[in-house]
């Protein structure tokens, strides 16, 4: 199992991209912020970009100081699929992705 971490901007950021076959197994978002920060989140098909279309989760508000681990359930990617996140404030959230080859 790897890890690969990023930090999200707003006009967003790809935070994973598969090389390979894939599987994201967990998804942590820590608001390092003094207020909320809301994000959208993707999975993007190779060659493709962040669309109404494949957005995961819309409006997902994280408190301030506070984390969302995102666990559920694992993503399969296929090379050069992404993981794609979108803030409302820039540069003040932090992604860590844990992930596995299939």
């Amino acid at each position: 199992m790897s890890i690969t971490q990023g930090t999200i901007s707003s006009s967003g950021t790809s935070i994973y991209t598969s090389s390979n076959a894939t599987a994201i197994t967990a998804v942590f978002f820590m608001n390092d912020h003094s207020s909320t920060v809301v994000l959208d989140i993707h999975v993007v098909k190779s060659g493709g970009s962040a669309a109404a279309s494949n957005k995961i989760i819309k409006s997902l508000s994280i408190n301030a100081s506070d984390s969302y681990v995102l666990d559920t359930e694992k993503l399969l990617l296929d090379n050069g699929d992404a993981l794609y996140a979108i803030a409302d404030v820039d540069a003040v959230v932090h992604a860590t992705v844990s992930h596995i080859g299939v």
